[in-house]
C-alpha cells in the first residue's frame, strides 16, 4: 500500500515531525497492509502567504493516480490566507482537478489557525470545496480533535457528519533513546516550550504577555529555591525565540546562569531524536501543542500553557483541561506555581492521569483507522 503523503516534509518547525512521523507510525501499526510512504513535500506549494515553487495542478494529481492513494497530513490547513483562492485551505487545488483524482484521499487531523478579528479569505471556495468533499465516498476528511470541526461548521453553517474528528497524531511520535548531555541525572529536568507564533494575535494585549512572562520567572525563581531543578528551554521555531529572550531579560541572573539552558532546531527528519529528550524529561511546560500533544502520548507530566481556544479545546476533548493554566487569566502567577510545584511533587500522579489520557486516544485512533482501511482495500471489509 503506497501512499502520497502530503506534508511540512522540508520545515524547520519540528511540531510538523511530531505530525509526520506520528501519522506514519499509527497507519503502520492499524493498517493491515505493508504500509509505504512517499513524502511529498508541501511547504513546497505555499510558503507563508506567497505560491511555492511546485503547484496544485494536473501533475500533481497525476501523481496521486500513481500511488494507492493520497494522505493529506495533520498541519495547520484552514488559515484564511489570501492568496489561497482556488479551495480556500492549505490543500489549495482547483475544484475542477479534485474528480481527475481517482485513488482514495485521506485528510488526517489537519487543523485550523484564525484569531479573533480576522477575516477569513475565499470563504466561498472553501464552502465549495468541503461539499464536494463531503460528497465525495473516496475522501475521509479527518480534522484535529481541538475544535477544528466546530470551527469549520460554525465558519461554514454546515453540520456534517463526514467531518470526523481524529486525534492529534502528534501524540504518537516515537521518541529515541539518545543521551542529553543538556539533561542532568541528578537533578529534575523541566522543559519549557515558549509559542511567539502570531504574536498580533496571540498576544493582542501585550501587557498581559508581559504579566505572564514575568510570571513565568517568578515561578521559575521561586522553584529553584524548593527543588534541585535544571530548566531547558526548547524553541520549536524561530518564533519562540523572541518570547525566551523576553523571558531571560527578567529571570534573575542567577537562574540564567545556573539553572537554564536551551536547545536549538532540528529539521523534520530528527523529530525522532528530539522527542527522545522529552520521554527523559521530568514535566513539560507547554505552550506548543506539539510539545504538548507528544508529552502526552510519551506519558510524562505537562503543564500545559494555553494562549489559544484550540489547545484549551484539544485538553478538554481529551480529559486533561484540569492540568491547564491560561497564560492570560489575573491569577497566572498563583496558578503557574501551584500547578507546577504540585506535579513535579506528584510527578506519578500526573503521568499516570496523562497515560491513561492517551490510551483513550490511541483506542479512538484505531477507531479511526479501520474506516480508513476500508476505504484504502475496500475488499478487506
Amino acid at each position: 500500500m503506497k501512499l502520497l503523503h502530503l506534508a511540512n516534509w522540508n520545515s524547520t518547525n519540528i511540531g510538523n515531525g511530531a505530525l509526520v512521523f506520528g501519522t506514519e507510525r499509527v497507519l503502520r501499526e492499524d493498517i493491515e497492509a505493508d504500509m509505504q510512504f512517499t513524502p511529498e513535500p508541501w511547504d513546497e506549494y505555499v510558503i507563508e502567504n506567497t505560491p511555492g515553487p511546485r503547484a496544485f495542478d494536473e501533475r500533481f494529481v497525476d501523481t496521486v493516480n500513481a500511488h494507492d492513494g493520497l494522505l493529506v497530513g495533520g498541519a495547520v490547513t484552514f488559515n484564511g490566507r489570501a492568496p489561497l483562492n482556488e479551495a480556500g485551505m492549505r490543500f489549495n487545488l482547483p475544484l475542477s482537478l479534485w474528480p481527475q483524482i481517482k485513488k482514495p484521499v485521506i485528510f488526517y487531523g489537519n487543523s485550523y489557525r484564525f484569531w479573533p478579528g480576522q477575516t477569513y479569505h475565499n470563504l466561498e471556495k472553501l464552502r465549495e470545496t468541503l461539499q464536494y468533499i463531503v460528497e465525495t465516498p473516496t475522501i475521509f476528511f479527518g480534522v484535529r480533535n481541538d475544535g477544528t470541526k466546530q470551527f469549520l461548521e460554525s465558519l461554514l453553517d454546515m453540520q456534517s457528519d463526514k467531518i470526523v474528528e481524529v486525534p492529534d497524531p502528534g501524540m504518537y511520535v516515537p521518541a529515541e533513546d539518545h543521551d542529553y548531555p543538556e539533561l542532568s541525572p541528578s537533578k529534575k529536568n523541566v522543559l519549557i516550550s515558549l509559542n511567539n507564533e502570531d504574536e498580533e494575535g496571540r498576544f493582542p494585549d501585550a501587557q498581559k504577555k508581559q504579566r505572564f512572562v514575568q510570571a513565568m520567572a517568578n515561578t521559575m525563581e521561586q522553584l529553584a529555591t524548593e527543588f534541585d531543578i535544571q530548566f531547558i528551554l526548547c524553541p520549536h521555531y524561530f518564533d519562540d525565540y523572541k518570547i525566551m529572550s523576553e523571558l531571560i531579560d527578567v529571570l534573575p541572573p542567577k537562574i540564567v546562569h545556573q539553572s537554564t539552558i536551551s536547545t536549538g532546531l532540528l529539521p523534520v527528519s530528527q523529530a525522532p531524536y528530539f522527542y527522545g529528550r522529552y520521554a527523559k524529561a521530568d514535566l513539560a511546560l507547554s505552550m506548543r501543542i506539539h510539545s504538548l500533544s507528544p508529552s502526552i502520548g510519551l506519558g510524562i507530566p505537562v503543564v500545559p500553557l494555553v494562549s489559544q481556544t484550540r489547545v484549551s479545546d484539544f485538553l478538554k476533548e481529551i480529559g486533561l483541561h484540569d492540568l491547564a493554566v491560561d497564560v492570560f487569566e489575573e491569577s497566572i502567577e498563583e496558578d503557574l506555581y501551584t500547578k507546577t510545584r504540585y506535579a513535579l511533587e506528584n510527578r506519578s500522579t500526573i503521568a499516570t492521569k496523562v497515560q491513561q489520557a492517551a490510551t483513550l486516544s490511541r483506542e479512538r485512533t484505531k477507531e479511526v483507522n479501520q474506516t480508513i482501511q476500508t476505504l484504502l482495500s475496500p475488499s478487506s471489509s
